[in-house]
């Protein structure tokens, strides 16, 4: 049995969220990272939260990450390289831009700002990064050179905004593709794949 770890970026993932049905449809399988304060994106404090959960899994892992909770995800796994082994799967989908955060939380707060950091991290778990070309969270070129540093081919899905609720995101049923199952992959008609696709707001 793989267990799944959702790990929500700033503000956490509201009830209508793609991560929070994903978790309501994986239940006892799925645990997911809290924060005391979604509002502060205090990388270590987030990485330490992260740790707190992820440590005590027994069972083999797949993270699935949105946006900052991709950068809280790449920094513990770096950080604590002990925990490697156990993820077989990590899903990264739509990363904040690491040039918005900084030791305060966001860099306007603070003195610097984490592009060099994370674009020198390495990545051992296989890994899917699933990145947008209209992300207001981070520019498609700037996604583009994130996965170079990384090391990633990345799912490009177009024009769908940050990947949430906001750019008409609730079920993300194509994420089915890149996460493991216990049970086998659902077909998707290629004819119903327009309306997986919604009006999205920025």
């Amino acid at each position: 049995m793989t267990h799944t770890v959702i790990v929500p970026g700033v503000g956490g993932s509201e009830h209508n969220h793609w991560q929070s049905i994903l978790q309501r449809q994986l239940m006892s399988s799925c645990s997911r990272v809290q924060q005391s304060n979604w509002n502060l994106p205090i990388l270590k404090d987030w990485v330490a939260e992260f740790v707190k959960t992820v440590a005590p899994i027994k069972d083999d892992i797949q993270i699935v990450a949105h946006s900052f909770g991709c950068l809280t995800t790449v920094a513990a796994l770096a950080q604590h390289p002990e925990l490697n082994s156990k993820v077989k799967n990590l899903v990264l989908v739509a990363p904040a831009n690491p040039a918005r955060f900084g030791n305060a939380g966001f860099a306007r707060d603070s003195q610097n700002d984490y592009q060099a950091y994370f674009h020198q991290l390495k990545i051992l778990a296989p890994t899917h990064l699933i990145i947008s070309e209209n992300d207001p969270w981070l520019e498609f070129q700037d996604a583009l050179q994130l996965a170079k540093a990384w090391n990633l081919n990345p799912v490009n899905l177009g024009q769908v905004g940050h990947i949430n609720v906001a750019s008409g995101f609730g079920a993300f049923p194509e994420l089915e593709k890149y996460l493991i199952s216990e049970k086998p992959p659902k077909h998707i008609n290629i004819s119903d794949v327009n309306k997986y696709f919604f009006k999205f707001a920025i």
